[in-house]
């Protein structure tokens, strides 16, 4: 271990692939039963040995030698959940090299998403439990690096805005290996919060810019990035679509805290700057419990940590706290509420999809359409004893007749082939270059 200043950063003694080159989780035989679809088709990539033939890519022209696999990078449980239809849509046209940094390693977070929506074992985890954010990146960085320089992958994916993201997509580049970023140009006022400083990097190093909006392509263009910016709608969608008819109704659930006929409001809250403050958050709490309606609220572990503080007081009687949810039971949570608050960027997208009107207990959303499009309000955490029942009144009284906005600002739900056809591109134009 190194020293500098008051920071203990790792050397490749601490940490090998070769003592880590196994998966996050442990699959039962039955949760690997569920696998076997999805992994029959990153299987079938490999099956020539040196080659990658045609016929095993869905058509792509590029046969790729032993080594030149196509990196996933992935650790949170957001990042998770758009993985399982991106993985499954590249590992078609070539073979994958996946890697979970253990960002998010608690048992709840996590191993529900790979079940429920049956992603394949990763290759390696980088079993990253470092609570502080500069050490998270660091080992990330240390210990990708170590991975890509065994397997040498010939580009690597990335999505998001996590730290998982900067500390993979910082290891790539300096190796002059091709980063993929999948989220694109999303952007807040702070440059200073950590996932602005961790998206802001990315676009700047990226080769290839998978935007999920017409707004944030338009973004990158106008700061002259580098990479390629190909619009290519949000990955979380397709997810979406895929998976929706699932979500068996929440009067199904044993444990469900709330009369099957009464309304209810869904919420998540999970953020640093809320869990930090306890004062921020009794007023976002007193401002959830004050309109009277019953609210489900499923406990991050941050979450659940800042409530046992003292300094957090007694909870309104209204809110009843459970433990983390699956992504069907949190999909049918916003699909049936009457309105959803939330400071998770998925939460807001998803409750846009599914037509349920939102709360953003956030100073500003990087998914500025959401609210222009009225689906979405955005209400300071500061202020939210007082803003927040208004705000929450105001979108409960909203009439189904007016929750018919437009659905596609962030794509269709076939963004994960478009971010393939872009990576195909990228691909195809640098072949061809090496050859000239």
């Amino acid at each position: 271990m190194a020293l500098l200043g008051s920071f203990a950063l790792p050397l490749e003694s601490d940490w090998t692939v070769a003592s880590h080159a196994r998966p996050c989780i442990e699959l039962t035989t039955l949760e690997r039963a569920v696998h076997k679809d999805f992994a029959a088709g990153n299987l079938m990539a490999h099956q020539n040995g040196d080659r990658v033939t045609e016929s095993s890519r869905s058509g792509s022209s590029l046969a790729w030698g032993r080594g030149d696999r196509l990196a996933v990078c992935y650790g949170t449980r957001p990042q998770v959940i758009k993985a399982s239809v991106l993985m499954e849509t590249l590992a078609r046209r070539w073979p994958l090299l996946t890697i979970d940094t253990g960002q998010h390693f608690d048992d709840q977070l996590q191993r529900v998403f790979y079940t429920q929506l049956g992603v394949p074992e990763p290759e390696y985890c980088l079993e990253v439990r470092a609570t502080n954010s500069a050490q998270q990146v660091a080992d990330i960085l240390t210990r990708a690096s170590q991975i890509f320089a065994r397997e040498r992958p010939w580009a690597v994916v990335v999505l998001g805005d996590t730290n998982s993201t900067l500390g993979c997509a910082l290891a790539a580049a300096q190796m002059r290996i091709p980063v993929v970023h999948v989220e694109a140009g999303l952007r807040v006022g702070d440059p200073l919060m950590i996932e602005e400083i961790n998206r802001r990097v990315v676009d700047a190093i990226g080769a290839v810019l998978c935007a999920p909006s017409v707004a944030a392509a338009e973004r990158l263009r106008s700061e002259r990035v580098v990479g390629t910016v190909v619009h290519t709608g949000d990955v979380a969608r397709d997810v979406l679509e895929r998976f929706s008819a699932g979500a068996a109704p929440v009067a199904s659930f044993d444990w469900w805290p709330v009369s099957p006929t009464e309304p209810f409001v869904f919420a998540t809250l999970h953020r640093a700057e809320l869990m930090n403050d306890p004062s921020v958050l009794r007023g976002v709490l007193a401002g959830l419990g004050a309109p009277g309606l019953p609210v489900v609220l499923p406990a991050h572990p941050r979450l659940r940590a800042a409530l046992a503080s003292a300094a957090i007081g007694s909870i309104p009687a209204s809110i009843q706290i459970l433990s983390p949810l699956g992504y069907f039971e949190a999909l049918a949570c916003t699909r049936e509420a009457a309105a959803v608050v939330t400071d998770s960027g998925g939460l807001q997208r998803e409750a846009y999809w599914l037509g349920t009107p939102c709360v953003t207990v956030r100073d500003e959303t990087e998914w500025t359409e959401t609210v222009e499009l009225d689906a979405n309000i955005v209400v300071s955490p500061r202020s939210a004893a007082l803003s927040l029942p208004r705000a929450l009144a105001q979108q409960v009284q909203t009439p189904p007749t007016r929750r018919t906005w437009d659905r596609d600002a962030y794509g269709a739900g076939d963004a994960a082939e478009r971010i393939g056809d872009a990576i195909h591109a990228f691909a195809t134009q640098r072949h061809f270059a090496t050859q000239r």
